[in-house]
């Protein structure tokens, strides 16, 4: 068995979450030996995508009787691999609801999720796969560590927080702003997508008004930098208040970073009060919290989310691939 896995954004230097996700799924593969190849052939069974620019491609391996697979809204922080519409309110881009239901199967990160995609119009087969972990790519003993401070400038006496999302999730960002203002002592990285024809950064301009000066916003950035950046900080917010982020906090959890959220009505199942995460009403908790942990008055959940995520490993996340892609081969998946 053969397997085509595509990912390819329109702009190399936004590559984010979904060349890591598209890395993790080459690895599973080659942990279970699956032969996957990068570019279509006649031979080959199943086509996974992560994107759903890729639907022309998706119909074009289906023309050939390819089985097409579907990783969908793993990768809500990358303008490239998004289904979602940017904004408060969680909606799915049109061209994301036809390529979902073309697709084969669908794979989702959590169950909650598989409600919405369905409650939004999805009709294809869906499956719940929890993001997997490189652990190797993951270690602050490493160089790798030190790449983020000494690109940004950052003196060695600082210690920094990270967080990730859209310029357009005005929500988070004026959460974020509030938490950066009450926490002088640190300073906050924030990684942001923009829409790709937003060229002179408006959005951006508009996030960043008003704001602390211990407070940067950033473009996306490479994948190694981004690991750099989780390594050496102190802390990971996740935004999964806003939109659904599962790939950015179990990353934190291997990075032994600590990971601090806003409190959801349904958030990641990842995410659990007290020991994989630190949950707060306020962003004046989460500060306190923050300049307590910097301290080393706080206690954190880093030990427990470490051993956490042996459960998130390759070698079972490629199982479960190989699967579902024998499965939907052989065409006992219908």
């Amino acid at each position: 068995m053969k397997v085509f896995i595509h990912y390819q954004p329109h702009n190399t230097a936004d590559a984010f979450e979904g060349t890591r996700l598209r890395k993790t799924i080459k690895g599973a593969c080659e942990a279970v030996r699956v032969f996957w190849v990068d570019s279509p052939q006649e031979d080959v069974s199943v086509a996974h995508f992560i994107s759903p620019d890729d639907l022309p491609l998706l119909r074009e391996q289906k023309a050939k009787g390819v089985r097409t697979v579907v990783s969908a809204f793993y990768s809500e922080d990358d303008p490239n691999a998004s289904f979602l519409l940017p904004g408060k309110n969680l909606r799915l881009r049109s061209k994301a609801l036809a390529f979902l239901n073309e697709a084969d199967l669908i794979l989702v990160p959590d169950k909650r999720i598989r409600e919405f995609a369905k409650y939004q119009g999805v009709t294809r087969p869906i499956e719940v796969m929890p993001p997997a972990v490189r652990m190797n790519r993951f270690s602050k003993s490493t160089a790798e560590a030190r790449v983020f401070p000494r690109y940004f400038g950052i003196r060695p006496e600082v210690k920094t927080v990270v967080a990730t999302g859209s310029y357009a999730d005005t929500k988070s960002l004026n959460l974020l702003k509030k938490v950066a203002k009450a926490c002088p002592s640190l300073e906050f990285y924030f990684f942001g997508a923009r829409r790709r024809y937003d060229m002179l950064s408006l959005s951006k301009r508009v996030a960043s008004a008003n704001r602390s000066k211990n407070l940067h916003f950033k473009d996306i950035v490479q994948d190694d930098m981004y690991r750099s950046a989780l390594l050496y900080s102190l802390a990971y917010i996740s935004n999964d208040d806003v939109r659904p982020d599962p790939i950015a906090p179990i990353e934190a959890f291997a990075s032994k970073t600590q990971v601090v959220v806003f409190n959801s009505a349904l958030p990641n199942p990842l995410l659990v009060e007290g020991k994989t995460a630190r949950f707060f009403d306020t962003p004046e908790e989460m500060a306190a919290y923050l300049t307590a942990l910097n301290l080393g008055e706080a206690e954190s959940t880093i030990d427990s989310a470490y051993a956490m995520t042996k459960e998130y490993n390759l070698m079972s996340f490629g199982r479960q691939l190989k699967r579902y892609y024998e499965a939907l081969a052989s065409g006992e998946y219908r």
